[in-house]
């Protein structure tokens, strides 16, 4: 599927690391259960919250880029993934309209850079890792969310959680 020198990155999310602690365990059947499998195990079982749903879904992600990216290396190649926060998109524009549109805005007013991403800023970093320039990068998600993940669990967007 992908030639030797090849590399691929997985768009994620911040949402990931919303999520909390998972085991030792349960990041590694997280990562190593085979798709069609996924759905079987309990910890995915139907959930009311979908938030919650989504944010482990993301979680996913990532945890399932850094097992694959030992397969894609055995091949000569890079797997990696970015986890972006709001990136302004037709997409993000409707939720910051939408009923969590206030928490998206103060996610945005008390993150560190003070401002929600662009398409070019996630280019950057795909650019980087698709590149030699990325040559040393292989199983690693970039969290890329103006700092917005940071103040959430440590900064003033962690208060009142």
């Amino acid at each position: 599927m992908v030639e030797e020198g090849g590399s691929g990155v997985i768009i994620s999310s911040q949402s990931g690391y919303r999520f909390g602690s998972l085991t030792d365990e349960e990041n590694r059947i997280l990562a190593t259960t085979p798709t069609e499998e996924l759905l079987s195990l309990p910890i995915l079982e139907k959930a009311s919250d979908t938030l919650k749903s989504y944010q482990l879904s993301k979680r996913c992600n990532c945890l399932r880029v850094m097992y694959e990216s030992g397969n894609w290396g055995k091949r000569g190649a890079r797997l990696n993934s970015i986890s972006p926060g709001i990136i302004i998109t037709p997409l993000a524009n409707d939720e910051l309209n939408g009923p969590r549109g206030a928490m998206y805005k103060r996610m945005l007013e008390l993150c560190p850079s003070k401002r929600a991403g662009t398409p070019d800023d996630v280019a950057n970093v795909a650019e980087l890792l698709m590149t030699d320039r990325g040559s040393f990068i292989s199983g690693s998600d970039f969290l890329m969310d103006g700092g917005v993940t940071a103040s959430w669990w440590y900064g003033e967007l962690s208060e009142g959680k």
